[in-house]
């Protein structure tokens, strides 16, 4: 296998209704026509990531792509299918689906994760060539793909209550509580102040742990 180290992505340079209707391998041979009419021996693209997110490989992973010259050398080449009259410094969402940006995204980390790949060596076409190619500023992307990925992953608690710790602490007070007073009924004084004890220890416990987490809370430990 090749030494791999960098990821370059590209678009097709086709309007969005582009075969729309043949799917995903009929554009992959389209393109490889176009490729093989300029002299090449078959598609110069590692992958082609479709307008409804699916992936399909072209030129196998072994062979250098054929798609950025003087910069194929241990490269990937993923092409976006789209991007038809874009610009270098339009934004990836007026050219490309959700869908498609989303899988394109996964797509790369699994690649750069597989090759480790540095988030410096991800590029757009038009990172080592004069062109739009493919429409974005694809250092831009990834970044704003990333913080969208970590916020969804783990939503910010504003509100202490919202603190499992504290939830169970009240819990185990409201709990004990309870118990105390059905245990009570029916028995005799001294069982009664035994079982109070106990409940007492539970219940400021239970504070206790309360207390801390809110001081924790209140020092910015979410």
């Amino acid at each position: 296998m090749r030494k791999i180290d960098s990821i370059v992505v590209h678009c097709s340079a086709t309007r969005p209704d582009w075969m729309s209707a043949d799917g995903i391998n009929e554009q992959l041979k389209e393109i490889d026509k176009w490729h093989r009419e300029r002299g090449f021996d078959m598609i110069g693209y590692s992958y082609l990531v479709s307008r409804n997110g699916e992936v399909v490989q072209g030129r196998p992973l072994e062979k250098t792509p054929a798609a950025q010259k003087g910069h194929n050398t241990g490269s990937i080449a993923i092409c976006l299918i789209g991007g038809f009259g874009s610009d270098a410094d339009d934004l990836a969402t007026e050219h490309y689906t959700p869908v498609q940006l989303a899988r394109a995204y996964s797509l790369i980390r699994e690649l750069q994760e597989q090759f480790n790949v540095k988030n410096d060596n991800v590029l757009g076409h038009n990172r080592v060539s004069i062109k739009a190619c493919p429409g974005f500023r694809v250092q831009k992307w990834l970044a704003g793909m990333s913080l969208s990925e970590a916020t969804q992953k783990k939503p910010e608690r504003t509100k202490a209550g919202q603190s499992k710790t504290v939830k169970a602490s009240a819990a185990t007070i409201a709990a004990s509580a309870g118990t105390t007073i059905t245990a009570l009924s029916g028995i005799d004084q001294n069982a009664q102040y035994i079982i109070l004890g106990f409940a007492g220890i539970t219940i400021l416990f239970g504070i206790y742990i309360m207390r801390e987490r809110l001081k924790a809370w209140a020092e910015g430990w979410h």
